[in-house]
């Protein structure tokens, strides 16, 4: 197992985030959802790191971006109760497990002020099992019209 470090993202780290966010998509590819807008990405990711926080992985031992958990503080729509949104998290397939998982989990928890945290999951990523284990309650499903 590769040897990792966890960060906090700064604007600095915009164009990495960048190349990851791009393997994202193309591990998308048969879901035919469209191209990503590189401005409207670097625009999104100057959203987050002013309102909210991402979270990097770095390999240590070929110092590549191989994780990251993008998330904000927010409120229910019909409630001024506070919420987590994750809105995106991501590990590339070669190393992937629960491990690292847990720990980009772990790095919300931490800001969370015992908050709810939210996450949808729109990638047809069937990992039900998983996020049961890592304490997540199944509260319905994301669905798109063809």
């Amino acid at each position: 197992m590769a040897s990792c470090n966890f960060y906090q993202a700064e604007k600095k780290d915009k164009d990495e985030i960048l190349d990851l966010l791009q393997k994202f998509k193309d591990d998308l590819i048969d879901l035919n959802y469209p191209d990503i807008d590189k401005d409207k990405v670097r625009n999104f990711l100057n959203v987050i790191l002013k309102r909210g926080k991402v979270v990097c992985i770095k390999n240590l031992d070929t110092d590549k971006l191989i994780g990251i958990c993008m998330f904000t503080k927010s409120t229910y729509w019909w409630s001024v109760q506070e919420t987590m949104i994750i809105h995106l998290i991501y590990i590339i397939p070669e190393f992937r497990n629960f491990k690292l998982m847990n720990q980009l989990l772990e790095s919300v928890k931490q800001v969370s002020d015992n908050n709810p945290i939210l996450l949808s999951i729109t990638s047809k990523l069937e990992a039900d099992k998983l996020f049961e284990k890592l304490g997540f309650e199944n509260m319905g499903s994301n669905w798109r019209l063809k």
